[in-house]
């Protein structure tokens, strides 16, 4: 078999297919949540039928871009968590958490305080805390894959071993002052709507005003901070109406406020996007840091990835293998980080009173008092279509050196459209694949025809259409379709983009 079949040149790139011979029939190629939660001890068990609904450069922000990643030990899981003092947690209890937290971007400008409460009648059957799975030290959020979907009445969660499962969705038709809950597995139903709580909360000692009234919401026009650094405050509660905690007074510090040094937006490209670990710095300080950063990929797609770092070193380097891991290795287009320290004073020698429906009330009472600060930051990646090649965003859609992803450089003169090479080289380089590879039984076809084997010897040798003619004079159309068959798979099917414009 002429290895050099479908070689191409320039003065010969009609001869594959000679459509200004009368006698041949061939066709040309390529023409064709809001954090401040309630305090009902309700919990429901899924949602409801009604849920609540190219240079790079480093963008400035001034809302926490993480979104979601306040550390509000209120918002979302209200079961208990790790104990940051160290203590073991102490048999079946009630918890109640207050935070206080505050929020500043990195570039400067307003700080966003953030208060919440939320009390749980046992702390042993509150949400849990999310899937997640370690990369490189750092926990990454998964997101429940149901495989084929779930029924119209069903939602894809996850269960108690992280396993990606349908849920029920509690659907019950409810009042206005019942909520729905299942009694029984799988069996949605309604009852009042019951709050735990623990009465007004007044805060003494703190740089703004604070009183809030269950459910506590919080509203604030001010911009600082509802603590003190370093300072002491107390907190009286006088005590739930119904069920909830008894009234209480305890007194909590607040932590020492974040700040990154160098500030994370003074980071350069290369240091967020490249291929080294991204470097975050702050102050040293003796509270407890988590850095989070939340990965945009090209195609939209969202990940989160949580790392512990030690306060006092001042350092952390957040793994390149998380940051890729959030989004399945994809190109990430936007990344925001978020450095936060936390204080956590911990009771657990408070009292309950109270019976709830279908719910245990513990009789003792722990409480978490949280004050939190944040500093953030969102990086600006290379667009859609483009890879950070050397450091640099690079058109990996049309630059012949990085055609198609990095160091993939096309030859010659070839050009690069769409991430393909084009042009001799890489269609020559794909029909000498094809020989063996999507257009082998095509030649094979050929090969084992005597005619077609002949026409394709002469053709082989023409360098003008006069040649062509002569090659096809008295040839049989069969064997002329024969023959076709393998360009039209090198040029329809199997090499479109590579030999686009050299087929006609």
């Amino acid at each position: 078999m002429d290895p050099l079949k479908h070689t191409i040149a320039p003065p010969r790139a009609a001869a594959l297919l000679a459509a200004g011979i009368g006698l041949f029939s061939l066709t040309a190629c390529g023409d064709d949540s809001d954090p401040l939660l309630s305090a009902s001890a309700t919990l429901s068990a899924g949602p409801t039928s009604n849920p609540g609904t190219s240079n790079p450069s480093s963008g400035a922000s001034t809302d926490d871009p993480t979104g979601g990643t306040t550390g509000d030990p209120t918002e979302g899981g209200t079961g208990d968590t790790e104990d940051t003092t160290g203590e073991p947690q102490d048999g079946p209890h009630a918890l109640g958490t207050i935070f206080l937290g505050e929020s500043h971007p990195a570039a400067g400008g307003s700080i966003s305080p953030a208060v919440s409460a939320s009390f749980v009648p046992d702390a042993g059957t509150g949400a849990g805390q999310g899937c997640t799975e370690s990369v490189a030290g750092c926990q990454l959020a998964l997101v429940p894959d149901c495989g084929s979907g779930c029924d119209a009445d069903e939602y894809c969660g996850f269960d108690d071993s992280c396993d990606a499962t349908c849920l029920r969705i509690c659907d019950a038709q409810c009042g206005a002052d019942e909520v729905c809950y299942f009694p029984a597995p799988n069996t949605p139903g309604c009852k009042k709507i019951e709050s735990f709580d623990a009465g007004a909360l007044t805060f003494l000692g703190t740089p703004i005003a604070i009183t809030l009234f269950p459910p506590y919401a919080f509203m604030s026009d001010d911009n600082a901070a509802p603590f003190a650094p370093g300072g002491t405050a107390k907190v009286q509660a006088s005590g739930a109406s119904n069920a909830g905690f008894e009234a209480f007074e305890k007194e909590f510090t607040g932590t020492a406020f974040i700040q990154t040094s160098p500030k994370l937006d003074a980071l350069d490209f290369a240091q967020v996007f490249g291929d080294g670990p991204l470097p975050v710095r702050w102050t040293p300080g003796d509270g407890e840091v988590t850095i989070t950063a939340t990965v945009t990929s090209s195609d939209f797609a969202v990940g989160t990835v949580t790392c512990k770092a030690d306060d006092a070193s001042g350092k952390f380097d957040l793994p390149r293998a998380a940051l890729e891991a959030a989004v399945d290795g994809d190109p990430a287009v936007n990344i925001a980080v978020s450095v936060q320290r936390q204080r956590v004073d911990v009771y657990k020698d408070l009292a309950t009173k109270g019976e709830l429906t279908g719910v245990t009330v513990q009789p003792v009472g722990h409480l978490r008092i949280v004050t939190s600060s944040t500093e953030f930051h969102a990086f600006q990646g290379c667009n859609p279509g483009e890879a950070v090649c050397n450091n640099t965003c690079v058109d990996v859609q049309y630059d012949a050196a990085n055609c198609g992803g990095c160091g993939k450089a096309c030859s010659g003169d070839d050009s690069c459209i769409e991430g393909t090479c084009n042009g001799i080289e890489a269609c020559n380089a794909c029909a000498a694949d094809s020989m063996t590879g999507g257009c082998k039984a095509e030649n094979d076809a050929c090969a084992a025809n005597a005619a077609c084997k002949a026409l394709e010897t002469c053709i082989a040798g023409c360098q003008d259409q006069e040649c062509l003619y002569m090659c096809g004079m008295n040839v049989e159309t069969a064997t002329i379709d024969l023959y076709n068959a393998q360009i039209q798979c090198l040029c329809d099917e199997v090499c479109v983009g590579e030999c686009n414009g050299l087929c006609s």
